[in-house]
């Protein structure tokens, strides 16, 4: 038995050196990935579902409407981000039929951070603040209904807030990616709307 030993031994050394050069390999191949992506740009295009929940304090009505955005960012480092979106309402949406809701145009800047968890996809979170300008009206036939309030005075009455998302990407060609992603894009302090924001888009690094 202590004649195998050594055979043993010399076994587990060449199979540590069969091994060194594809570990070497693969720690290069990640390494590069890495730093590909770190200092690249992209741009973006995407399509979002906004849902305009408690539009007013003391009614709990909501409603959805659309909208279109472009968006511009840079990766920072290997896990983190930095994002510019400029969007516009598509279709409004309509509150209990009694109140049309739209948005004019939003501003959006993020901060962010990203994970790898398979080759071709990564999770991401961002926060950061949105500027929006918006409108109210009421739909035909219901003046002096609920909702008159709002459609008299701004939609929404305050024009700044925080807005946070999570979302995931998919590599689907060489630095070309889609996303799904969902989150708050503001609060209106002033009538105590909160505005979701659910989006799908495409965006390419260089």
């Amino acid at each position: 038995m202590k004649s195998l030993q050594p055979m043993k031994s010399l076994a587990n050394l060449t199979f540590a050196i069969a091994l060194f050069p594809a570990t070497l390999l693969v720690s290069q191949s990640a390494s590069a990935r890495e730093e590909m992506r770190e200092g690249r740009t992209y741009l973006g295009v995407m399509g979002t579902r906004v849902n305009h929940r408690s539009v007013d304090e003391t009614l709990n009505g909501q409603g959805w409407s659309s909208a279109a955005a472009l968006l511009i960012g840079t990766h920072v480092s290997e896990y983190f981000h930095a994002e510019l979106r400029l969007g516009t309402g598509v279709t409004p949406g309509t509150v209990d039929q009694q109140l049309e809701v739209d948005l004019d145009y939003f501003a959006s800047w993020y901060f962010g951070g990203h994970y790898p968890i398979t080759s071709y996809s990564n999770a991401y979170a961002q926060f950061g603040f949105t500027h929006v300008k918006g409108d109210a009206k009421l739909t035909d036939g219901q003046r002096g209904q609920n909702y008159q309030d709002i459609a008299d005075n701004k939609y929404p009455g305050s024009s700044f807030s925080v807005s946070w998302l999570l979302g995931l990407d998919f590599e689907v060609i060489d630095n070309g990616f889609v996303f799904l992603e969902g989150g708050k894009l503001f609060e209106d302090t002033e009538t105590n709307a909160n505005v979701f924001q659910y989006s799908v888009g495409a965006k390419y690094e260089f």
